[in-house]
């Protein structure tokens, strides 16, 4: 596998898209954040990216084309490319605080696991990390409830502290 580390800058326009969740969907390449600091209207992310030589090349201009690489002006999105979120019923949202309790956690590629192996979709809406000394990452999660209970679930066995902004999540049937 190749390894390529990035830094990722996003205007608000951009950044309230769920870009890295999609890199794990549309090119199968595994993200883990090194740096990141994501608010209303800017995000900066220091990402470092696993997967075969191709989909990291394909990956590299589906970013180009977003403008948030190399500080490139944003070109036309590479023919086939399409937004996955899409496909996925979205009914149901929660927004998690994932914080580190020990700096080593940030080497993990938690979010992307949580993107790959549950059918929800997951944005980075505010961040203030570094894997030196840890930090804290606000996620929105959203699905299919039981899809998103799932992924809560996982986030729990991580070793980070999950705190979720809302009570809970429910779809209102058992109430």
């Amino acid at each position: 596998m190749a390894e390529l580390t990035l830094e990722l800058n996003a205007t608000a326009e951009v950044s309230g898209q769920p870009i890295l969740w999609r890199l794990g969907k549309i090119f199968n390449v595994v993200t883990s954040i090194d740096r990141a600091r994501v608010s209303e209207d800017y995000a900066y992310i220091q990402l470092r990216l696993e997967g075969s030589k191709q989909e990291l090349d394909m990956t590299l201009a589906y970013l180009r084309s977003l403008g948030i690489v190399d500080g490139k002006q944003p070109t036309s999105v590479p023919a086939g490319t399409v937004n996955p979120e899409d496909s996925i019923k979205q009914s149901n949202a929660i927004d998690i605080r994932l914080k580190t309790v020990f700096p080593t956690q940030g080497n993990n590629p938690v979010l992307y696991r949580v993107g790959k192996d549950y059918n929800v979709v997951v944005n980075v809406r505010h961040a203030a990390f570094d894997n030196e000394e840890g930090g804290y990452v606000d996620i929105t999660v959203s699905g299919d409830l039981i899809d998103v209970q799932r992924a809560i679930t996982f986030l729990h066995t991580t070793g980070l502290s999950v705190n979720p902004k809302q009570r809970c999540v429910s779809n209102g049937r058992n109430l």
